[in-house]
Protein backbone atom coordinates (compact mmCIF):
# COMPACT_ATOMS: atom_id res chain seq x y z
CA UNK A 1 0.00 0.00 0.00
CA UNK A 2 0.98 3.32 -0.94
CA UNK A 3 0.50 6.69 1.65
CA UNK A 4 0.68 9.60 0.21
CA UNK A 5 3.74 12.45 0.76
CA UNK A 6 1.41 15.56 2.54
CA UNK A 7 4.10 17.95 1.27
CA UNK A 8 3.71 16.72 -2.53
CA UNK A 9 3.68 19.68 -4.99
CA UNK A 10 2.91 18.63 -9.02
CA UNK A 11 5.03 22.19 -9.79
CA UNK A 12 8.05 21.13 -7.78
CA UNK A 13 9.91 21.09 -10.86
CA UNK A 14 9.42 25.14 -11.87
CA UNK A 15 9.18 25.95 -8.09
CA UNK A 16 12.48 24.59 -7.87
CA UNK A 17 13.55 26.39 -11.07
CA UNK A 18 12.70 29.54 -10.03
CA UNK A 19 14.64 29.46 -7.02
CA UNK A 20 17.10 28.06 -8.32
CA UNK A 21 17.76 30.69 -10.67
CA UNK A 22 17.38 33.20 -7.80
CA UNK A 23 19.58 31.42 -5.52
CA UNK A 24 22.65 31.81 -8.58
CA UNK A 25 21.45 35.64 -8.74
CA UNK A 26 22.12 36.35 -5.04
CA UNK A 27 25.39 34.05 -4.83
CA UNK A 28 26.66 35.74 -7.37
CA UNK A 29 25.86 39.04 -5.52
CA UNK A 30 27.36 38.28 -2.65
CA UNK A 31 30.66 37.14 -4.43
CA UNK A 32 30.60 40.29 -6.19
CA UNK A 33 30.55 42.19 -2.69
CA UNK A 34 33.26 39.78 -1.30
CA UNK A 35 35.34 40.72 -4.39
CA UNK A 36 34.39 44.63 -3.23
CA UNK A 37 35.94 44.39 0.43
CA UNK A 38 32.10 44.85 1.56
CA UNK A 39 31.26 41.40 3.24
CA UNK A 40 30.88 42.75 6.66
CA UNK A 41 28.13 44.90 5.12
CA UNK A 42 24.65 44.91 5.34
CA UNK A 43 24.45 44.38 1.68
CA UNK A 44 26.31 41.44 1.78
CA UNK A 45 24.53 39.55 4.88
CA UNK A 46 21.18 40.28 2.87
CA UNK A 47 22.54 38.73 -0.02
CA UNK A 48 23.89 35.61 1.67
CA UNK A 49 20.31 35.06 3.39
CA UNK A 50 18.52 35.30 -0.07
CA UNK A 51 20.96 32.68 -1.00
CA UNK A 52 20.07 30.89 2.40
CA UNK A 53 16.49 31.05 1.42
CA UNK A 54 16.35 29.68 -2.07
CA UNK A 55 19.03 26.84 -1.57
CA UNK A 56 16.51 25.50 1.09
CA UNK A 57 13.79 25.40 -1.30
CA UNK A 58 15.77 24.08 -3.85
CA UNK A 59 16.52 21.23 -1.40
CA UNK A 60 13.29 20.62 -0.03
CA UNK A 61 11.57 20.34 -3.93
CA UNK A 62 13.94 17.60 -4.61
CA UNK A 63 14.36 15.85 -0.91
CA UNK A 64 10.35 16.39 -0.24
CA UNK A 65 8.58 17.86 -2.76
CA UNK A 66 8.83 15.89 -5.56
CA UNK A 67 7.65 12.64 -4.03
CA UNK A 68 3.80 11.87 -4.22
CA UNK A 69 4.24 9.04 -1.88
CA UNK A 70 6.67 8.22 0.90
CA UNK A 71 7.00 4.98 -1.13
CA UNK A 72 8.30 6.95 -3.14
CA UNK A 73 10.58 8.76 -1.76
CA UNK A 74 11.89 5.81 0.34
CA UNK A 75 12.94 4.40 -3.08
CA UNK A 76 14.23 7.76 -4.21
CA UNK A 77 16.64 7.97 -1.14
CA UNK A 78 17.70 4.54 -1.00
CA UNK A 79 18.91 4.57 -4.44
CA UNK A 80 20.48 8.23 -4.51
CA UNK A 81 22.41 7.99 -0.89
CA UNK A 82 22.74 4.06 -0.56
CA UNK A 83 24.14 3.20 2.70
CA UNK A 84 26.74 0.85 1.08
CA UNK A 85 27.67 3.11 -1.53
CA UNK A 86 31.29 3.22 0.00
CA UNK A 87 31.62 -0.35 2.04
CA UNK A 88 31.38 -2.65 -1.22
CA UNK A 89 34.76 -4.07 -0.89
CA UNK A 90 34.42 -5.40 2.62
CA UNK A 91 30.92 -7.29 1.54
CA UNK A 92 28.50 -5.56 4.39
CA UNK A 93 25.52 -6.91 4.36
CA UNK A 94 22.99 -4.51 3.78
CA UNK A 95 19.45 -5.44 5.26
CA UNK A 96 16.26 -5.09 3.55
CA UNK A 97 13.91 -2.59 4.35
CA UNK A 98 10.28 -2.90 3.01
CA UNK A 99 8.88 0.16 2.12
CA UNK A 100 5.41 -0.67 1.65
CA UNK A 101 5.52 -0.32 5.68
CA UNK A 102 6.74 2.97 5.70
CA UNK A 103 3.60 5.53 6.20
CA UNK A 104 5.21 8.39 6.98
CA UNK A 105 8.01 10.39 5.57
CA UNK A 106 9.68 10.76 8.97
CA UNK A 107 9.00 7.01 9.06
CA UNK A 108 11.45 6.78 5.77
CA UNK A 109 13.75 8.81 6.72
CA UNK A 110 14.37 7.34 10.06
CA UNK A 111 14.41 3.75 8.42
CA UNK A 112 17.60 5.25 5.88
CA UNK A 113 19.36 6.80 9.27
CA UNK A 114 18.65 3.27 10.96
CA UNK A 115 20.37 1.63 8.02
CA UNK A 116 23.33 3.42 7.20
CA UNK A 117 24.16 3.30 11.29
CA UNK A 118 24.22 -0.31 10.78
CA UNK A 119 26.05 -0.94 8.12
CA UNK A 120 28.64 1.75 8.98
CA UNK A 121 28.95 0.08 12.26
CA UNK A 122 29.59 -2.77 10.56
CA UNK A 123 32.00 -1.71 8.31
CA UNK A 124 34.07 -0.62 11.18
CA UNK A 125 33.62 -3.85 13.15
CA UNK A 126 35.08 -5.22 10.17
CA UNK A 127 38.12 -3.21 9.66
CA UNK A 128 38.97 -3.03 13.49
CA UNK A 129 38.03 -6.38 14.61
CA UNK A 130 40.84 -9.18 15.63
CA UNK A 131 40.85 -12.43 13.44
CA UNK A 132 38.87 -15.04 14.78
CA UNK A 133 41.13 -17.79 16.57
CA UNK A 134 42.18 -20.00 19.50
CA UNK A 135 44.94 -18.37 21.09
CA UNK A 136 48.34 -20.77 21.63
CA UNK A 137 47.68 -22.65 24.63
CA UNK A 138 44.34 -21.78 25.24
CA UNK A 139 41.40 -24.24 26.23
CA UNK A 140 38.79 -22.06 26.96
CA UNK A 141 35.93 -20.42 25.01
CA UNK A 142 36.97 -22.90 22.00
CA UNK A 143 33.06 -25.10 22.14
CA UNK A 144 30.29 -22.69 21.83
CA UNK A 145 27.84 -25.84 22.13
CA UNK A 146 29.59 -26.99 25.49
CA UNK A 147 26.81 -27.04 28.38
CA UNK A 148 29.58 -25.49 30.41
CA UNK A 149 29.66 -22.29 28.48
CA UNK A 150 27.45 -19.51 29.66
CA UNK A 151 26.85 -15.85 27.97
CA UNK A 152 24.78 -13.05 29.75
CA UNK A 153 24.64 -9.68 30.44
CA UNK A 154 25.26 -8.06 33.83
CA UNK A 155 25.21 -4.96 35.65
CA UNK A 156 27.19 -4.86 38.55
CA UNK A 157 26.70 -2.44 41.07
CA UNK A 158 28.76 -0.07 43.06
CA UNK A 159 27.82 -1.68 46.09
CA UNK A 160 28.78 -4.84 44.70
CA UNK A 161 32.28 -3.63 43.13
CA UNK A 162 33.00 -1.61 46.36
CA UNK A 163 31.31 -3.70 49.09
CA UNK A 164 33.28 -2.41 52.62
CA UNK A 165 34.09 1.56 51.19
CA UNK A 166 32.51 4.43 49.61
CA UNK A 167 30.71 2.14 46.09
CA UNK A 168 29.99 6.24 44.57
CA UNK A 169 27.65 5.72 41.68
CA UNK A 170 29.02 4.17 38.48
CA UNK A 171 28.74 0.57 37.80
CA UNK A 172 29.77 -1.74 35.09
CA UNK A 173 27.27 -3.10 32.58
CA UNK A 174 29.10 -5.88 30.46
CA UNK A 175 28.54 -9.04 28.91
CA UNK A 176 30.16 -11.87 30.65
CA UNK A 177 31.09 -15.16 28.91
CA UNK A 178 32.00 -18.27 31.79
CA UNK A 179 33.34 -21.08 30.33
CA UNK A 180 33.97 -23.89 33.20
CA UNK A 181 37.18 -26.27 32.32
CA UNK A 182 37.29 -29.63 34.23
CA UNK A 183 40.02 -27.59 37.40
CA UNK A 184 39.22 -23.82 36.46
CA UNK A 185 36.59 -20.76 35.66
CA UNK A 186 37.58 -18.79 32.64
CA UNK A 187 35.44 -15.55 33.19
CA UNK A 188 35.46 -12.73 30.42
CA UNK A 189 34.12 -9.55 30.42
CA UNK A 190 32.91 -7.49 27.39
CA UNK A 191 33.08 -3.73 27.61
CA UNK A 192 29.74 -2.29 26.74
CA UNK A 193 30.44 1.34 23.88
CA UNK A 194 28.09 3.89 25.27
CA UNK A 195 27.72 2.37 29.02
CA UNK A 196 27.20 5.24 31.60
CA UNK A 197 29.48 3.08 33.75
CA UNK A 198 33.21 2.19 33.90
CA UNK A 199 34.58 0.56 31.17
CA UNK A 200 35.86 -3.10 32.06
CA UNK A 201 39.76 -2.62 31.74
CA UNK A 202 39.15 0.32 34.64
CA UNK A 203 37.25 -2.19 36.92
CA UNK A 204 38.95 -5.56 35.90
CA UNK A 205 40.19 -6.44 39.66
CA UNK A 206 37.06 -5.24 41.39
CA UNK A 207 35.07 -7.44 38.73
CA UNK A 208 36.85 -10.35 39.17
CA UNK A 209 36.93 -10.06 42.94
CA UNK A 210 33.16 -9.42 42.75
CA UNK A 211 32.83 -12.84 40.66
CA UNK A 212 35.16 -15.11 43.26
CA UNK A 213 32.99 -13.47 46.23
CA UNK A 214 29.79 -14.54 44.71
CA UNK A 215 30.73 -17.75 43.90
CA UNK A 216 32.33 -18.15 47.19
CA UNK A 217 29.24 -17.02 48.85
CA UNK A 218 26.99 -19.46 47.25
CA UNK A 219 29.00 -21.85 47.11
CA UNK A 220 28.75 -22.09 51.16
CA UNK A 221 24.69 -21.95 51.02
CA UNK A 222 22.95 -25.03 51.85
CA UNK A 223 21.04 -26.72 49.03
CA UNK A 224 17.52 -24.83 48.00
CA UNK A 225 16.21 -27.31 45.78
CA UNK A 226 16.01 -25.22 42.39
CA UNK A 227 17.24 -25.63 39.54
CA UNK A 228 18.87 -23.62 36.90
CA UNK A 229 21.60 -23.81 33.59
CA UNK A 230 25.03 -23.14 33.30
CA UNK A 231 28.12 -24.33 34.53
CA UNK A 232 29.62 -26.69 37.26
CA UNK A 233 30.93 -25.32 40.58
CA UNK A 234 30.65 -28.71 42.17
CA UNK A 235 33.34 -29.93 40.50
CA UNK A 236 36.11 -27.59 41.58
CA UNK A 237 35.07 -27.56 44.72
CA UNK A 238 34.44 -31.30 45.49
CA UNK A 239 31.70 -32.49 48.26
CA UNK A 240 33.08 -29.45 50.55
CA UNK A 241 31.06 -25.57 50.88
CA UNK A 242 34.48 -23.93 51.03
CA UNK A 243 36.23 -21.56 49.60
CA UNK A 244 36.82 -21.47 46.13
CA UNK A 245 40.68 -21.85 45.21
CA UNK A 246 41.23 -18.41 43.62
CA UNK A 247 43.91 -20.16 41.53
CA UNK A 248 41.44 -21.68 39.67
CA UNK A 249 39.97 -18.47 38.32
CA UNK A 250 41.03 -16.73 35.26
CA UNK A 251 39.55 -13.50 33.62
CA UNK A 252 39.96 -11.82 30.09
CA UNK A 253 39.14 -8.34 29.18
CA UNK A 254 37.57 -7.53 26.04
CA UNK A 255 36.86 -4.61 24.07
CA UNK A 256 34.95 -4.74 20.81
CA UNK A 257 36.02 -1.44 18.46
CA UNK A 258 34.63 1.45 18.69
CA UNK A 259 30.97 1.82 17.13
CA UNK A 260 32.37 5.52 15.68
CA UNK A 261 35.71 4.29 15.17
CA UNK A 262 39.35 4.71 16.21
CA UNK A 263 39.39 1.87 18.51
CA UNK A 264 40.47 -1.17 17.82
CA UNK A 265 39.16 -4.72 18.95
CA UNK A 266 41.40 -6.36 22.07
CA UNK A 267 41.27 -9.38 23.73
CA UNK A 268 43.69 -9.74 26.64
CA UNK A 269 44.43 -12.22 29.64
CA UNK A 270 44.60 -10.41 32.87
CA UNK A 271 46.69 -11.89 35.50
CA UNK A 272 45.78 -10.99 39.21
CA UNK A 273 47.73 -11.16 42.44
CA UNK A 274 44.98 -12.65 44.79
CA UNK A 275 45.69 -10.94 48.57
CA UNK A 276 43.34 -9.89 51.45
CA UNK A 277 40.42 -11.60 49.69
CA UNK A 278 40.48 -9.15 46.36
CA UNK A 279 42.03 -9.58 43.53
CA UNK A 280 44.85 -6.99 42.64
CA UNK A 281 48.08 -5.42 40.36
CA UNK A 282 45.87 -6.67 37.00
CA UNK A 283 48.51 -6.91 34.09
CA UNK A 284 47.01 -7.39 30.40
CA UNK A 285 48.74 -10.32 28.23
CA UNK A 286 47.60 -8.87 24.76
CA UNK A 287 46.48 -11.63 22.14
CA UNK A 288 46.37 -11.21 17.76
CA UNK A 289 43.62 -13.55 17.93
CA UNK A 290 40.34 -14.10 19.48
CA UNK A 291 37.82 -16.98 20.09
CA UNK A 292 34.88 -16.59 17.77
CA UNK A 293 33.31 -17.69 20.94
CA UNK A 294 33.81 -14.55 22.57
CA UNK A 295 33.59 -12.18 19.55
CA UNK A 296 30.14 -13.25 18.51
CA UNK A 297 28.74 -12.82 22.09
CA UNK A 298 27.73 -9.40 21.56
CA UNK A 299 25.82 -10.01 18.80
CA UNK A 300 24.18 -13.13 19.58
CA UNK A 301 22.86 -11.55 22.63
CA UNK A 302 22.05 -8.33 21.64
CA UNK A 303 17.97 -8.90 21.83
CA UNK A 304 18.82 -10.83 24.77
CA UNK A 305 20.08 -8.30 27.56
CA UNK A 306 19.25 -9.30 31.02
CA UNK A 307 20.82 -8.51 35.07
CA UNK A 308 20.10 -12.11 35.68
CA UNK A 309 23.53 -13.91 36.22
CA UNK A 310 23.53 -17.51 35.66
CA UNK A 311 25.95 -18.28 38.59
CA UNK A 312 23.14 -18.25 41.13
CA UNK A 313 21.38 -20.66 38.76
CA UNK A 314 24.06 -23.05 37.92
CA UNK A 315 25.49 -23.31 41.96
CA UNK A 316 21.36 -24.05 42.98
CA UNK A 317 21.55 -26.77 40.44
CA UNK A 318 24.81 -28.35 41.55
CA UNK A 319 23.61 -28.46 45.17
CA UNK A 320 20.54 -30.41 44.16
CA UNK A 321 22.47 -32.76 42.48
CA UNK A 322 24.53 -33.26 45.74
CA UNK A 323 27.89 -32.08 44.64
CA UNK A 324 28.16 -29.26 47.59
CA UNK A 325 26.94 -31.28 50.43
Amino acid sequence: MAYRNPDYDPNWQERHDAHALARDRAQQEAIGLIEAGQMPSDAYAHAHARWQDHDAVCKAALTTSQHETVQDYAAWLFRSAPPDRSDHDVGVFVPVVDFEELRTMEEATAAWSRIHNLVEEAVNDQRCSLPIGQPEGMVAFEDATSPNLTRNWREFTPRELYPGGAAGTAGVWTLMTVDAQVDSWHVCFTHRWGSPGISVTNAIERLATAVYREASAIAAQPSSGRVGPGFRIGRLLGRKPALLDPGRFHFYDHTPPAPSGGWREDFSWVALRFENGEFKNPEWQHYQVIPHVIQSARFELARNATYSCDMTQAVIADQRAGLLG
